[in-house]
């Protein structure tokens, strides 16, 4: 029978092989990845949107966004603090890790569609000549 649940050894914890609900480190890598890639598609989108003379609607992230360097440190950032902050929710509520994920890749989702309904009619317009 295959062990379940979360090591943990000390302050960090380990992810395992899991049963369905619970946060293993396949979870971890999928999820992140899935978040780094919609981060990345934030970034892009919100990029070609100021340079197109568009601005940032979230007053926190406007004087971020100006700096594309600073926008992909703070992403990067918020990334790797992510994953110690699922890993330690999921050690005291089992489930809770993924509800994490899931909850921030469904607010990110809503961000890249808001900016592809920006974006795309000057695609449209783009492509139309």
């Amino acid at each position: 029978m295959a062990a379940s649940g979360v090591v943990s050894t000390g302050s960090v914890s380990h992810p395992k092989m899991g049963l369905s609900g619970e946060l293993t480190l396949v979870h971890v890598i999928i999820l992140t990845s899935v978040l780094a890639f919609l981060f990345l598609l934030d970034i892009l989108t919100t990029q070609t949107i100021l340079s197109m003379g568009g601005a940032e609607l979230n007053p926190l992230m406007a004087s971020v966004v100006t700096t594309p360097l600073m926008h992909v440190i703070l992403k990067c950032g918020v990334l790797m603090m992510v994953i110690p902050v699922a890993l330690t929710a999921e050690d005291q509520v089992r489930g809770s890790g993924i509800v994490l994920y899931v909850t921030l890749i469904a607010m990110y989702v809503v961000v890249i569609i808001n900016n592809a309904t920006v974006l795309l009619p000057h695609i449209t317009r783009a492509i139309a000549g």
